[in-house]
């Protein structure tokens, strides 16, 4: 099964292709710009110099988030136009899920942080011991003050590692309060579409159409936000 994944749910972006689990290609920038400005491209290219159609790729596969709402908005749009008229179905992954994959196998609890703006991360909890995340906590919106709560109040102080972009706002706050939590090389920090491929491959009976894919925000956007208030 040929796989096509990619990523735009925040300033990285990463495009994958995958042969079942086997990595074919992929490529990761760590600051895409703006997503709408590279991604349609650098797909053509991709696919280009990996020697494959579009046409040969049987599953398409994206995080849904948690993360940016105008990247979320833009790869889920984007993978509907090329799937739709092939009649292939989508496979959505979480995010945070995808990010927790680049620690497979570990000791510690996983625990991705991305910045949500407004004074609150998108986090969540995993054991990553099997290869596979398995969420410990689910994914969630929350302050960082929350977020060291959650863990200790879990008895998880010294068994924590943290990764992902959020921690360049957050990293002194959490490791100061977890002072036996461990951060990981920053260069594990962006989101890999292999692992949203790989999440994909698992779970593919679970792909959709297109029009039955939808993004996950975890809240509600600044435009819905200032809807409600003019309510």
């Amino acid at each position: 099964m040929k796989i096509l994944a990619i990523d735009t749910s925040s300033q990285s972006g990463s495009i994958a292709l995958l042969d079942d689990r086997r990595l074919v290609s992929e490529w990761t920038v760590g600051d895409a710009g703006t997503h709408s400005s590279w991604l349609i491209k650098s797909l053509d290219a991709h696919l280009e110099s990996a020697g494959c159609g579009l046409d040969e790729v049987d599953l398409f596969a994206i995080d849904v988030g948690p993360g940016s709402f105008t990247g979320l908005r833009i790869g889920i749009s984007a993978l509907k136009g090329l799937a739709w008229p092939l009649g292939k179905k989508i496979a959505g992954v979480s995010t945070l899920a995808s990010l927790a994959m680049n620690l497979p196998y570990s000791a510690r609890i996983v625990c991705p942080v991305l910045d949500a703006r407004k004074g609150e991360v998108y986090t969540a909890l995993y054991d990553t011991m099997s290869g596979l995340p398995r969420a410990v906590m689910p994914d969630s919106a929350m302050r960082p003050e929350a977020l060291i709560g959650e863990i200790q109040g879990r008895g998880l102080e010294g068994e924590v590692v943290f990764l992902g972009s959020g921690l360049s706002v957050y990293m002194e706050m959490l490791v100061e309060a977890l002072r036996d939590a461990y951060a990981a090389l920053p260069h594990l920090w962006h989101i890999r579409a292999s692992n949203v491929g790989l999440l994909a491959f698992e779970n593919a009976a679970e792909a959709v159409s297109p029009a039955e894919l939808v993004p996950i925000y975890l809240r509600k956007s600044e435009a819905e936000l200032k809807a409600t208030s003019k309510n």
